[in-house]
């Protein structure tokens, strides 16, 4: 199993490698065929390069989005708890003062489910993030 995940990871490697080359030899072309007065918003290498940093910068905020999914989902799976175990406090607190513990309303119960139901889809939701996933790029920072 080993041997085949380091010969995936040293195919991805040469891959990229020769995307590397090829970005570079068709920088070094585009720059040839170029008049030396042309505007940098006219010159194909400097867009190309815009691009790299654009797409950079989405992969980031791809990255960031991630982590505040995952600390959101952590922030409501803590509040959710934290309700769950002050309904029992009162349950008990009620108990022991010797109010009576009535059984919760139709309406009372729909929200309960409803509240349980939502979070739970929220908890087991797992958004695509796009820009996380490692793609060949024209920047070569892989």
């Amino acid at each position: 199993m080993e041997t085949a995940v380091t010969k995936l990871e040293t195919m991805f490697q040469k891959a990229e490698s020769d995307l590397d080359y090829i970005r570079h030899r068709l920088e070094f072309e585009i720059l040839k065929g170029l008049p030396d007065d042309l505007a940098p918003e006219e010159n194909p290498v400097a867009l190309l390069e815009e691009i790299a940093v654009v797409k950079s910068r989405y992969k980031m905020l791809c990255m960031q989005m991630k982590n505040v999914f995952i600390e959101q989902r952590e922030s409501i799976r803590r509040i959710c708890a934290a309700l769950v175990n002050t309904m029992k406090i009162v349950r008990v607190l009620k108990q022991h003062a010797g109010l009576e513990c009535l059984p919760l309303s139709a309406e009372e119960q729909a929200a309960a489910l409803q509240f349980t139901c939502q979070t739970a889809e929220l908890l087991v939701e797992e958004p695509s993030f796009s820009g996380s996933t490692s793609t060949a790029s024209t920047e070569g920072e892989h």
